[in-house]
């Protein structure tokens, strides 16, 4: 019996570790399906090494994009800061750049604007951690990107982040400064200890209940308003003699930035056009959600204005990229098209895209049917025969379907889009 219990309980324990083990890397999953669709679009991200040693840079790049119809339960992206997203401070950020700007602060981005970025990051702690691109907005909190796992690898005992400052002092920030944080920790601490103890030395719960039933002088004594008086007296001193060592110690300062950028929309070459100058123009019709077949289907009206036929290549949407498997014959993730030939300049056709994967329940976007306005969004890709792309924006309401069979052109063999759409 005994075996049995402790093999149960190995099992058990086990289930729980596993379980634990393959849901801490992905956060990024208990965001709603409208922050991750309708607000800001991660794609084309990447990890320059999967493995760093402690003082070790590597480059986490990318491209993000901010949806036009922001949904109205999230502030507005008029100031953001780019940052990335990894347990505690086991590696740290170097270098951010948005659209080849430095970005050392706030920055402030347009709806329907497309930006890349890179931030160098250095390893740190020795261990294993995901690793994501993440914007801060403000009044809005964090919207993150998909993650990878990075080793850092090695020892960080003696690990150093040296800088160099204006006066040309060389610092390690790791230890700059720690005995003065040290000294006014327990500085404070100590007289919020003793501050407490003052008044719980003495029968602190019974003068409780005596509050307004007695009078104040047998509560409040002399002796305490003469300690009270002591103290502020004290805490004004000791932070006037601070500020005037401190000033001297320090006489080069500069204070902390609030000032906000402005990062300039991402500029079209000719291998990538962004959403902001593409071309081609997609009106999205309807949209059905089937979720016995954890499928996406959409029916668009496309609009070729460039001068190249054009193929829909792919669907990005949260932190999933589906692909055409004609064109990108390596993709997990693949997408169904409807007619499958390609759009020809100036032509307007309707076709339907169905993006089909268990990652809709995985990543729990299926979930996106049961939200207050039920609407999906993201990035349609397109793409001409030397594989130039653009960046074409896409998104609506979506018509949750119960049937098995069901499609965005069937609607779930009750209800098909009709001449109202168009």
């Amino acid at each position: 019996m005994r075996i049995g219990r402790a093999a149960l309980s190995a099992i058990i324990m086990g289930s729980i570790a596993l379980s634990a083990a393959t849901a801490w890397a992905h956060g990024e999953r208990s965001q709603e399906p409208f922050m991750r669709m309708r607000t800001i679009t991660f794609y084309d991200t990447k990890w320059s090494k999967a493995r760093v040693k402690p003082g070790e840079t590597m480059d986490l790049t990318g491209k993000f994009h901010t949806f036009s119809e922001w949904p109205r339960a999230v502030n507005l992206p008029e100031s953001i800061f780019l940052h990335y997203s990894v347990p505690g401070p086991s590696m740290l950020k170097k270098e951010a750049w948005m659209n080849g700007m430095p970005v050392i602060n706030a920055t402030s981005t347009v709806l329907g604007g497309d930006y890349d970025y890179r931030m160098g990051i250095m390893g740190r702690v020795t261990g294993t951690y995901h690793v994501h691109p993440m914007v801060n907005i403000e009044g809005g909190g964090p919207l993150v990107g998909g993650g990878e796992f990075v080793t850092v690898d090695g020892d960080w005992s003696n690990f150093t982040n040296t800088i160099t400052t204006i006066d040309g002092q060389t610092v390690d920030m790791e230890t700059y400064g720690r005995s003065r944080i040290i000294g006014w920790w327990l500085l404070w601490t100590f007289m919020g200890v003793f501050w407490l103890v003052w008044w719980v030395r003495r029968p602190f719960v019974r003068r409780l209940f005596q509050v307004g039933v007695v009078p104040e002088e047998e509560l409040v004594s002399a002796g305490d308003r003469t300690l009270a008086m002591v103290l502020v007296v004290a805490t004004v001193v000791i932070v006037a003699i601070g500020y005037v060592t401190t000033n001297g110690a320090f006489p080069i300062t500069i204070p902390l930035q609030t000032g906000r950028m402005h990062a300039p929309e991402l500029k079209p070459t000719t291998e990538f056009t962004p959403y902001a100058h593409a071309t081609i123009k997609a009106r999205p019709i309807t949209a059905v959600y089937t979720v016995p077949g954890r499928s996406l289907g959409m029916v668009l009206e496309v609009t070729n204005g460039s001068g190249k036929p054009q193929h829909v290549g792919g669907f990005i949407t949260a932190n999933l990229q589906f692909r055409d498997p004609a064109l990108f014959p390596d993709s997990r993730l693949k997408i169904k098209v409807e007619p499958a030939g390609p759009i020809n300049p100036g032509q307007t056709a309707t076709i339907s895209v169905d993006a089909t994967d268990a990652e809709w329940e995985y990543q729990r976007l299926a979930e996106l049917i049961y939200d207050s306005d039920s609407r999906y969004g993201g990035l349609l890709e397109f793409f001409d025969a030397d594989k130039n792309r653009q960046i074409v924006e896409v998104g609506g309401p979506v018509i949750p379907s119960f049937e098995g069979g069901a499609t965005a052109l069937s609607g779930g063999g009750k209800w098909r889009p009709t001449s109202q759409y168009k």
